[in-house]
């Protein structure tokens, strides 16, 4: 109406202002032409003033319109969640009324007394103060902006409230009731069995510990179930392998593989298959090398590599495409993947496989190493806690056990296996009958199924007498034959593994004895560095000299037990020199010394 008003009002002046210009231009001389037209343009400065304000009038008079409706629009939404407010207290008393009667009857039925449906008092508590029938409490009414269909389900929750949640409350109450404690026996410092004390107190500390068991039993059930998304046990060829060793990574090591140019420039900036290229051209499994101009010692290309891959975290599928590489280099860069990265449950999965590896190669030329086959190379990784100086993780005890005893079979398998490559023609046909070692030293019987693989590492697809196939390589499976000879590995089963698991014991025992002087004042090897040039200390000649088998050394060894040490023979040849010279010119020197003067000789 204001708007309205004030539009009218500046019509009425538009129109004083339009009779007063007429007015005025009736009533101006003609003399007086230049002061009436500056008037006239005054004039309609003025009514283009009272136009703008009438627009700007007309636009106020629009926004207030709509805060109107806007305002209207809320007190229907506000009506509206009232109702609904209303219709969910009436709900919930019809619901608590329903209740108390089903309450009363069931009671009624029983023979026994409840008190009465709750009925609010003058101060707003119940008339009743019993536990069992007091109401839990329940909101009454929505937030604000909750639709009407959330109100409704809201009111059924709220409804079915008091019979869901009441045992749930007793439950809680029960659990969380702690336990009763034993006090210790005031009488007796150590245990007394002749005493009630003491018995009650120990036996109740006997089943807390028992329980305490229980509770690490079914946490360790519940790692072990929880173990595909530890160790990555069960994934597919697309899923990422966890690496939960890769953050133990030697942080000495992993600030100078950083650090290094090399890295840095080259390595960080490449893809996967780059990675793989470079260590294909590699020509040792060393973890330094010496540049040419330089003394110092810089981290290898292929240690640098490696990291790039556990930086990149590999999945099955690429993994698999590691261990599977015509590159004997490119096979170890993906066991020491294995080895420094991933869950120490995975290293018997994926490199039992390698250990039947027979491709001969230099890993360390520069050290003046020999030539090893890549099983034994993977051999070392599970067997030793260190690679060259580069520091392993920790394998469990348990583990470690398991996979020695496992291990002690394996090099009557590689001879085995290099056997069964002489007369593979034998396993060209299908049907062959053979005779399987499992990794516990157990012999089962089944016949081939198909010819030998044409990987690296060949195995046969053998049906075992259950009907179940599985692949066994070349170096775990025989073909009996009644006259075979026993020295051929392809017809007889060789040393059993009681026999060589003992064997291996007996070397343990052996390595943590020493007999005469060979022994270890030091921790053993150490590696100095001066000038950037490294100096080994704590090694003996002869460990550094070439490796000799078992037999010889222990001949070597009964050999020197044997004969007389060379210090014992350089005394015996003293005292002989010093008495047993004397012996023929003893009365001639006796006299003579007697004759002649005494001579005392000084030094």
């Amino acid at each position: 109406k204001t708007a309205d008003t004030a539009a009218i009002r500046c019509t009425e002046d538009t129109g004083h202002l339009c009779r007063a210009a007429h007015f005025h231009e009736m009533a101006t001389p003609p003399g007086g032409q230049g002061q009436g037209g500056q008037g006239l343009f005054n004039l309609l400065a003025s009514m283009q003033s009272v136009e703008n304000l009438r627009a700007q009038n007309a636009a106020n008079a629009q926004s207030l319109q709509e805060q109107l409706q806007v305002l209207s629009a809320t007190q229907q939404a506000r009506d509206l969640l009232d109702r609904q407010r209303l219709a969910l207290a009436q709900a919930i008393a019809q619901t608590q009324q329903q209740l108390a009667q089903q309450s009363q009857t069931s009671s009624a039925k029983q023979g026994q007394h409840l008190p009465p449906p709750l009925t609010p008092g003058p101060q707003g508590h119940s008339a009743s103060t019993s536990r069992t029938s007091s109401p839990l409490p329940v909101q009454v009414g929505p937030p604000l902006g909750m639709h009407s269909g959330g109100a409704s389900s809201s009111a059924a929750g709220a409804a079915a409230a008091p019979k869901r949640d009441a045992p749930q409350v007793e439950t809680k109450k029960t659990d969380a009731e702690p336990e009763e404690e034993v006090p210790r026996c005031h009488l007796h410092r150590k245990q007394n069995k002749a005493c009630k004390f003491c018995k009650a107190y120990y036996q109740n500390e006997e089943e807390r510990q028992q329980k305490l068991a229980q509770e690490r039993i079914a946490a360790l059930e519940k790692w072990k179930e929880g173990s595909v998304n530890h160790s990555g046990k069960g994934l597919g060829p697309e899923d990422k392998a966890p690496l939960p060793n890769f953050p133990n990574f030697p942080t000495v090591w992993s600030d100078r593989i950083q650090k290094n140019d090399y890295f840095l420039n080259t390595l960080s900036n490449m893809t996967i298959g780059e990675v793989k290229g470079i260590i294909a051209q590699a020509e040792a499994c060393d973890t330094e090398w010496r540049a040419e101009k330089t003394l110092d010692l810089e981290p290898s290309a292929f240690m640098s590599c490696i990291y790039r891959l556990l930086q990149t975290q590999l999945n099955e599928g690429e993994l698999k495409g590691l261990l599977k590489n015509r590159s004997p280099f490119v096979r170890c860069a993906g066991f020491i993947y294995i080895r420094m990265g991933m869950h120490h449950e995975r290293y018997w999965e994926l490199l039992s496989d390698a250990l039947m590896d027979n491709e001969e190669f230099n890993p360390f030329p520069s050290r003046g190493s020999e030539t090893m086959s890549v099983g034994q190379y993977a051999e070392q990784l599970l067997t030793k806690d260190k690679y060259v100086d580069l520091p392993l993780p920790r394998i469990p005890v348990a583990q470690r056990k398991a996979i020695n005893k496992r291990m002690v079979l394996y090099g009557q398998f590689r001879k085995r296996y290099a056997a069964n490559l002489e007369v593979l023609d034998r396993f060209k046909e299908t049907g062959v009958k053979v005779e399987i070692c499992t990794l516990d030293g157990e012999w089962l019987t089944g016949e081939t199924s198909e010819s030998p693989s044409k990987g690296q590492c060949k195995t046969l697809k053998v049906a075992m007498a259950d009907g179940e196939e599985q692949d066994v390589s070349l170096g775990m499976l025989i073909t009996p034959s009644a006259s075979g000879n026993s020295t051929d590995l392809t017809r007889s089963r060789g040393r059993s593994a009681e026999e060589l698991l003992e064997k291996f014991e007996s070397q343990q025992r052996d390595a943590a004895l020493a007999t005469g002087k060979d022994y270890c004042k030091t921790s053993g090897q150490h590696t100095l560095r001066v000038g950037g040039v490294p100096f080994v200390a704590g090694v003996k000649r002869k460990d550094m000299d070439s490796v000799r088998p078992l037999e010889t050394e222990e001949e070597a060894r009964q050999a020197r037990r044997n004969m007389p040490s060379m210090e014992h023979q350089a005394k015996l040849a003293a005292i002989e020199s010093k008495y047993c010279a004397r012996v023929g010119s003893g009365a001639g020197s006796r006299s003579s010394n007697l004759d002649g003067p005494e001579r005392m000789r000084l030094g």
